[in-house]
C-alpha cells in the first residue's frame, strides 16, 4: 500500500478539508498533489480545489443512489431550509457574526417570496428540529460556528442563539453550466456537467465507469450503457491496476456487476461492512438469502436478480433475528420486531443490495459477496459482532 493513498482517500471520504479544522491532513494532502491528481483528472474528471483556505474533490456521482443524500437529514423541509440559509450568508464575510431569530425571520420570509410548497412553520416541532439539523450539519462542515447558544430551539421556538460565519459557504454548492432554474428533474442535473460533449464515447465514457466504481457501493450492468461495459471488459487490467495503486482497492468485474472492494482496515468512510451492529445483521440475512439460492428455493432471473415478495423478505429477516438475537446488541435485541425488520430493509436498500418495487423487492447478485455466519458450534459472542449501535 502506498502511504499517499490516505490523502486521496481523506478526499473521497470527506466533504473537504478545511485547513483551520484539519491542519495536518490539508498540507498533507496539499503536499503529495502531484501523486494523484492525474488521476483524478484523466479518470474521474473531476474538479479538484485548492485554495488556501481548504481542498475540495467535487464528487459527482454517475448513477444517483439512496445513500448519495445527506445522511443526517431525513425531511425534503431539511434541503430547503439548508438553501435558504446558504442564501443568508452568500454575502457574509468571514467572521461575521449574525442571531438566530434574524436568521428564522429570513428563512420564512424568502419562503413566503418564493410561494414553496412546502412552508417552515416555527410552531411546529418537528419544523424546529429540521432547522437545528440543517444548523448542526453546517456547524459540521466548518461552515459556521456556534457562539452562544442560550437555549435549545427545539424546545423553545423563541430561542436565540449567535453564530459566525467561515466565509467558505459560497463553496458549499458546486457550479452549474446551464440554468437551474429550467431544471425539472434529477437527469437534468445529472446531465449538467457534460451537456456539450457525447457522454456514450471518449472520455466521459471513461469518467462515467471510474466514477460508478469509486463514489458508488456497487455497479449493476443495468446502471451501464454498451459502451461503458465494453470499456470496462477490454481496459479491466489497467482499472484493476489504477484502484490498487491510488486507493489500495481491488476490482472485482462480473458478468451482472462490478465493484472496488476497499481496505478492510479503513475507518475513512462508511464501506461495507463497517462498524455498525446493522452491519453485522446484514450479513447474516445475506447469508439466508443466498442458502435459500443455492436449496432452490428461489430462481435466478439471467441478470442474477430475482423478485421476492415482501412477506418472504420478512419471514427470513424474523427468522435471522430469532436465531441469532443472542449475539445481537441491546439495542437490536429489544427493538420491536417491526422496527427491527423496518431498519433491516431500509439499509439493505443503502447498501444496494435490494431494490423496493411495488409489494415486492429486487434482490441483487452483490449479496452473495457480502455473507456472514455463525457456526452452530459457536457458543460465545463472535469478534464479528463487534459494530457500535446506532445513535
Amino acid at each position: 500500500m502506498d502511504t499517499h493513498t490516505k490523502e486521496l482517500e481523506y478526499l473521497l471520504n470527506n466533504y473537504w478539508c478545511v485547513k483551520e479544522v484539519k491542519p495536518k491532513e490539508y498540507f498533507e494532502i496539499k503536499n503529495h498533489l502531484d501523486y494523484y491528481k492525474d488521476f483524478i483528472r484523466d479518470k474521474l474528471g473531476s474538479r479538484l480545489i485548492v485554495n488556501d483556505r481548504f481542498i475540495k474533490l467535487e464528487k459527482i456521482p454517475t448513477t444517483p443512489k439512496i445513500y448519495m443524500g445527506i445522511t443526517s437529514f431525513t425531511d425534503k423541509l431539511e434541503y430547503i431550509i439548508q438553501f435558504i440559509v446558504l442564501l443568508f450568508l452568500e454575502d457574509k464575510p468571514k467572521l461575521e457574526q449574525f442571531i438566530l431569530s434574524d436568521l428564522i425571520e429570513f428563512i420564512t420570509n424568502t419562503a413566503t417570496t418564493l410561494q414553496l410548497d412546502t412552508m417552515p412553520n416555527w410552531n411546529i416541532f418537528h419544523h424546529r428540529k429540521c432547522l437545528v439539523n440543517v444548523m448542526n450539519h453546517l456547524k459540521n462542515l466548518s461552515i459556521l460556528r456556534v457562539v452562544e447558544e442560550r437555549s435549545l430551539f427545539t424546545e423553545d421556538a423563541k430561542a436565540e442563539a449567535l453564530y459566525e460565519t467561515t466565509g467558505i459557504s459560497n463553496y458549499y454548492v458546486r457550479e452549474f453550466k446551464g440554468n437551474i432554474v429550467e431544471y425539472t428533474s434529477i437527469s437534468d442535473y445529472m446531465n449538467d456537467e457534460f451537456a456539450d460533449q457525447n457522454e456514450l464515447v471518449g472520455d466521459v465514457r471513461r469518467y462515467h465507469i471510474y466514477r460508478s466504481l469509486l463514489y458508488g457501493l456497487v455497479t449493476y450492468t443495468e446502471d451501464l450503457t454498451e459502451y461503458e461495459m465494453d470499456y470496462m471488459r477490454k481496459f479491466r487490467g489497467s482499472i484493476k491496476n489504477e484502484f490498487e495503486k491510488y486507493v489500495n482497492g481491488e476490482f472485482e468485474l462480473t458478468r451482472n456487476m462490478a465493484l472496488l472492494l476497499i481496505d478492510p482496515e479503513s475507518r475513512e468512510k462508511e464501506y461495507f461492512p463497517n462498524t455498525k451492529a446493522i452491519s453485522d445483521i446484514l450479513l447474516l440475512v445475506n447469508y439466508a438469502i443466498v442458502l435459500k439460492i443455492t436449496n432452490e428455493e428461489f430462481s435466478l432471473q439471467e441478470n442474477e436478480t430475482f423478485a421476492i415478495a415482501q412477506e418472504q423478505l420478512y419471514r427470513i429477516i424474523k427468522d435471522v433475528r430469532q436465531e441469532y438475537q443472542m449475539y445481537f446488541s441491546k439495542n437490536y435485541r429489544e427493538m420491536p420486531l417491526d422496527k427491527f425488520i423496518e431498519e433491516v430493509i431500509y439499509y439493505l436498500k443503502e447498501y444496494d443490495f435490494i431494490k423496493e418495487t411495488e409489494l415486492r423487492y429486487i434482490i441483487y447478485p452483490s449479496i452473495a459477496r457480502m455473507v456472514g455466519y455463525i457456526p452452530k458450534e459457536k457458543e460465545v459472542q463472535l469478534s464479528i459482532f463487534e459494530g457500535v449501535e446506532n445513535e
